[in-house]
């Protein structure tokens, strides 16, 4: 087996950590994601290569035979081996600085050695004793003189130290360099080369691009699609929910049953209803592991979906810390509530505030009754670890079909654990984008230490897939009609949890 390559390597510990499994189906999906990394750097590359080959002066070359030769001919056959120690020789002293002195002195030239030596370069072929003299210069005709002169002035320089040589018994024959081909001006110039940089430029910004791709996946811990969730999560996604945008303020939750967002809570509602007939699920703590997932808005919009079935349905805010169930249900805020109950003050029956239910078209709707957080206590741990949470608990699930309990992020504090113990099962909020991996290691741990039951997940923020709600109506719904300042909208609504 061949070994692997550093990138191969590297590959494998992305793609699997985030799908799953390898393959290059994988690999595509990692740059579909990140796609507008790798077109922005290819872009950049071709953008900076063309404004470079644009704004270039023009760069052009001239070019000069010079034939290394012995006693003014070749090289005698006997030192036929010899031929690239020579030319590889005779190559190396054209760029020295005394062959440039000696041209800049000639050609009178208003420039250092070192600057007139990188403009000269030279090439040899093994097999001949020919070297190739180049002078690239920004003037075409300057290219041609300087060129000329360099070869003018390396034959003399060779004729003066190597031309009287001793050619007697065991001496070898003087050494020549004489100029075969005169300098003459190349066709085209060297640079800039638009097309030949684009193109370089192009296959190394999508190479840079598909690198960055795949670091920013490796260092992202962002979870962004069904199967991040499920993976990091370790259960189920049972509903994936399109929520709107975030809007300036909370707006009540309303339901005509129809649309995209009404077909994701009918396939939630659905899908509990399956996971309870291996496990009974009448009490379920709606929470997430961090803020900012839309675990009220799926609460309320749960216990109105299960509430227009024709299920009884009791939402309890325990969220007593940042209460936003009553604003999202439309209902009056302050008063009596679950603190009250909890500290004796108040009967359960008393705070219990029915929210109105549309019954779905040919059913018998169901109830909903709200249990506001009531007034904010300053230990909220104790009040929902307490056993007068837990009475309540038992006696909302013995007079309603479903009880949905609200609660803070797991996260952040204890309630969320506390309210567990009391309930069938925990249904976990996942915003995509806006949830990590590290966040769903942290609280998988945390409920597998305390043998919570994990349901499953609800992943919001997805891009809408359709007009799935319309699915299989006569003809399509006409096209809405402009509202007018104050008319309620004609669409399901939900809130963005703060």
């Amino acid at each position: 087996m061949l070994p692997s390559s550093p990138m191969s390597s590297f590959l494998d510990d992305v793609v699997p950590e985030r799908e799953g499994s390898g393959g290059l189906r994988a690999y595509l999906d990692v740059v579909r994601r990140r796609k507008l990394i790798v077109i922005g750097v290819t872009a950049v590359a071709v953008a900076v290569a063309a404004a470079l080959s644009l704004h270039a002066k023009p760069v052009y070359r001239a070019e000069s035979k010079i034939v290394v030769g012995q006693g003014g001919g070749l090289v005698q056959p006997g030192f036929a081996n010899s031929i690239q120690p020579y030319t590889a020789t005779m190559s190396d002293l054209i760029s020295s600085n005394i062959v440039a002195t000696n041209v800049i002195d000639a050609l009178h030239l208003d420039t250092s050695p070192h600057t007139l030596l990188s403009k000269i370069s030279t090439s040899i072929n093994p097999q001949t004793a020919v070297v190739d003299v180049f002078v690239d210069d920004h003037s075409r005709v300057q290219a041609v003189r300087i060129d000329q002169q360099v070869a003018v002035v390396f034959s003399k320089l060779v004729a003066d130290r190597f031309g009287h040589l001793d050619t007697g018994s065991g001496g070898s024959a003087p050494l020549t360099a004489d100029v075969f081909d005169p300098a003459h001006a190349l066709p085209g110039r060297v640079s800039p080369k638009p097309k030949q940089d684009i193109v370089i430029a192009f296959a190394l910004g999508l190479v840079l691009g598909l690198i960055g791709a795949f670091l920013r996946e490796h260092f992202d811990r962002a979870l962004r699609t069904r199967d991040d969730v499920e993976a990091a999560f370790g259960v189920p996604v049972i509903a994936q929910l399109p929520f709107p945008k975030r809007q300036k303020d909370e707006r009540p939750v309303v339901w005509e049953g129809r649309g995209e967002m009404a077909e994701a809570f009918r396939s939630l509602r659905a899908n509990l209803q399956y996971l309870a007939v291996q496990r009974p699920l009448r009490t379920i703590l709606i929470t997430s592991a961090a803020p900012e997932q839309g675990k009220t808005t799926v609460t309320a919009n749960l216990a109105v979906t299960l509430a227009r079935s024709g299920a009884s349905v009791a939402v309890v805010d325990g969220d007593l810390r940042r209460p936003r169930l009553e604003q999202t249900l439309g209902r009056p805020t302050g008063g009596p509530g679950l603190t009250t109950v909890l500290v004796g003050a108040a009967d359960l029956q008393s705070v219990l505030h029915e929210v109105p239910v549309v019954a779905d078209p040919g059913g018998e709707g169901g109830r909903i009754a709200l249990v506001p957080s009531g007034p904010l206590p300053p230990n909220p741990s104790e009040l929902l670890s307490s056993a007068q949470m837990t009475s309540v608990l038992d006696r909302l699930s013995a007079q309603f079909d479903y009880v949905l309990v609200d609660s803070p992020p797991v996260l952040l504090v204890a309630d969320a654990l506390e309210l567990a113990r009391g309930t069938d099962g925990m249904l976990v909020v996942v915003r995509g984008s806006r949830s990590s991996t590290d966040e769903a290691r942290e609280l998988r741990t945390t409920i597998a230490r305390l043998g919570i039951n994990l349901v499953g997940a609800v992943f919001t923020g997805v891009e809408p897939v359709g007009s799935y709600g319309t699915y299989g109506d006569a003809e399509p719904p006409a096209p809405r009609a402009r509202r007018g300042r104050g008319e309620p909208k004609r669409e399901p609504v939900v809130s963005e949890e703060v």
